[in-house]
């Protein structure tokens, strides 16, 4: 039993249901999985008729691991994310340690327990102490349970997620903070992941598709117009993202030359609604350095975004198939009729045939 006696319990609203709940911390090894929580009754089933045993005669680890391996439930994510932030909400348990709600955050920490186990570390200070909201077998019935589940699981909580582009600006504010208190960029970068649990890159890539934003806020003619581009920006930023990676990076990316007069067009674009899905951003990009079609892009202002697409996909495939004989040439030159066996020396028999038909007049 989990020992609640010196907690005071506070009143908890589930599901129109006021039920004593008792907050406090327990070692993982005090909670017990929920067999017949609906999410994973299939999984279970799948598990027990592969081993050809009872669900409680397997061992947990076999559990875990199987579960670990269901993409849908991404136990792994999840169990580097309570490895780095602990678990941030509490799982509903009974006072025998039964779990009612949080079985996948139960099991992602059974994943980081067995792992830390099988490399004879220390178990980390978040598995020893579980946050959980601890209700007592008495207090509740079937009904009452059922309440606790709806409130986790079907009462929408309407959290709204931060933007790209805000995200982008917290992240800039912190990297500029840091930046002037004399940080190197390493460090700086090293506390975003920490603080964000942003990669690096993408940190990087937020700040500098925030330059491009920038220019495109600073080309506003009146306060309507601002708020015009904002409303843009707070919708589409990830196309500014798109821009900056396909126009910065690669073989392909334009000079400093290039990068302005392509810039201007991209903002023109935004601002007039061209682009009908980001994937247009690249082959817009690329058409600068196509006479025909960047004169399409200019004279119609973009609005033949659809036509430059497909013909720049065109080309592409085109250079794709260019390469596949580049590097089949390259494969051939190679070989000797010795290698070959009479299927394949017949196989290049009829290629050489098809390429005269095609290169004939």
């Amino acid at each position: 039993m989990i020992d609640i006696t010196r907690i005071r319990p506070e009143k908890k609203l589930f599901h129109n249901e006021k039920i004593p709940v008792y907050s406090t911390n327990v070692h993982i090894d005090e909670i017990f999985f929920w067999p017949a929580n609906a999410r994973n009754i299939l999984d279970f089933d799948l598990l027990t008729n592969q081993k050809g045993k009872k669900l409680d005669e397997l061992n947990e680890i076999d559990i875990v691991r199987f579960l670990s391996k269901q993409p849908r439930l991404k136990l792994g994510d999840l169990m580097r994310s309570i490895e780095k932030n602990g678990v941030r909400v509490p799982l509903i348990i009974l006072d025998d340690g039964t779990l009612l709600d949080g079985n996948r955050r139960y099991f992602a920490c059974k994943l980081l327990q067995y792992e830390y186990v099988n490399t004879n570390r220390e178990l980390p200070e978040i598995l020893q102490h579980v946050p959980v909201y601890v209700i007592k077998n008495k207090d509740v019935d079937e009904i009452k349970k059922q309440k606790i589940l709806a409130e986790a699981n079907f009462v929408p909580d309407y959290k709204v997620e931060w933007t790209l582009d805000v995200k982008a600006k917290v992240i800039r504010e912190f990297y500029e903070i840091r930046k002037k208190k004399g940080m190197e960029d390493e460090n700086i970068f090293e506390e975003i992941i920490n603080v964000y649990s942003v990669q690096k890159k993408d940190a990087k890539d937020y700040i500098e598709a925030l330059k491009i934003a920038d220019k495109f806020l600073d080309a506003s003619k009146n306060k309507t117009d601002e708020l015009k581009r904002r409303q843009i920006l707070q919708g589409k930023f990830v196309y500014f993202w798109e821009f900056y990676n396909k126009a910065t990076k690669g073989r392909s990316a334009l000079d400093e030359l290039e990068f302005p007069r392509v810039r201007k067009l991209f903002f023109e674009m935004m601002l007039t609604d061209k682009f009908d899905k980001m994937k247009q951003i690249e082959p817009m990009i690329r058409a600068f350095r196509d006479d025909y079609l960047w004169e399409l892009l200019i004279e119609s202002k973009g609005s033949k975004i659809d036509l430059v697409e497909a013909l720049y996909m065109e080309k592409k495939a085109l250079k794709s198939v260019e390469d596949k004989i580049r590097n089949f040439s390259k494969w051939v030159t190679k070989l000797s009729s010795a290698e070959l066996t009479k299927s394949a020396q017949k196989l290049l028999q009829d290629l050489i045939q098809e390429i005269k038909n095609i290169l004939s007049p």
